[in-house]
């Protein structure tokens, strides 16, 4: 006789129309389940309103609220449709990045121990940088990357040249390596700082060949902000940075004459825009 009134009793109560979050350590959270994606934390609004994150680890098990159906019967457990899919989460930090960069180079310094300034003997070089990188810790990523710059010569450079027969272009192409630390890799805006180390390779060159062909060393540093989406795994990036090195070899083919070389540190001025893909 107990036993019937103590079951008429539950199945009399109203339905809880709250989710039950049983943590690991014995507690207990009510409220609404606003993201539920397995392997990350879970968000919950609580009966308070409050939002809260909890990390996957401290729950033991998850109660869905209960609700009464259409016919007034005792409660049973709610039948709505699976949830749709959830968009990626800003928490999400791909391990594998590859960027393709646009950007305006403006030369700086000696172009050799002459005394020669470097913005005297090449103009401003658009550039183009493709990069691939891995993230060993979510704010470290490890990349290698190709920057391909193009412009004019100026004189007296272009004057050995259009001695030779036509006017010289100036093309620079540097390969190397970069550690880029980012604030806030799991934000919407992430600021960063980079430094970078290479091989540098410069042509002075005419469409007959002739060419004046620098080799030397590279390194930078560079510092700016990704702007992250939460629905894709893109972003964009604006940077600010300056490379400098030495031009530690100089080889003239064509008809240019051989000029004195020695080396003199030069570098470059670079504002770029980025766009990047996490895999």
């Amino acid at each position: 006789m107990f036993t019937c009134l103590l079951l008429a009793l539950v199945l009399s109560l109203p339905p809880d129309p709250y989710d039950t979050v049983v943590l690991t350590n014995g507690g207990i959270l009510r409220g609404s389940v606003v993201k539920d994606v397995p392997g990350e934390s879970l968000v919950l609004e609580l009966t308070t309103g409050d939002i809260w994150t909890i990390p996957r680890a401290e729950i033991a098990r998850i109660e869905p609220a209960r609700v009464a159906p259409p016919d007034g019967g005792g409660p049973e457990e709610s039948t709505a449709g699976p949830a749709p899919e959830p968009a990626r989460s800003l928490e999400v930090v791909s391990p594998l990045q590859f960027g393709v960069s646009i950007g305006l180079a403006l030369p700086a310094g000696r172009l050799d121990a002459s005394g020669l300034p470097f913005g005297s003997a090449v103009g401003p070089q658009l550039t183009f940088t493709l990069e691939g990188s891995l993230r060993p810790i979510a704010q470290l990523e490890l990349g290698l990357y190709t920057l391909i710059g193009g412009g004019t010569s100026n004189p007296p450079l272009n004057d050995y040249c259009i001695a030779a027969g036509a006017w010289c272009d100036a093309f620079d192409l540097s390969v190397g390596f970069f550690p880029r630390f980012g604030f806030l890799p799991r934000g919407s805006i992430n600021p960063w700082v980079m430094v970078s180390g290479g091989f540098e390779w410069m042509s002075v060159a005419n469409e007959y060949r002739d060419a004046f062909d620098y080799t030397g060393w590279l390194v930078g540093a560079a510092v700016g902000v990704d702007l992250r989406s939460a629905s894709s795994g893109v972003s964009l990036s604006f940077q600010l940075g300056a490379r400098w090195g030495q031009f530690t070899s100089l080889s003239v083919t064509g008809l240019l004459p051989v000029i004195d070389f020695a080396p003199a540190t030069h570098g470059w001025i670079d504002l770029g825009v980025r766009g990047n893909l996490g895999l």
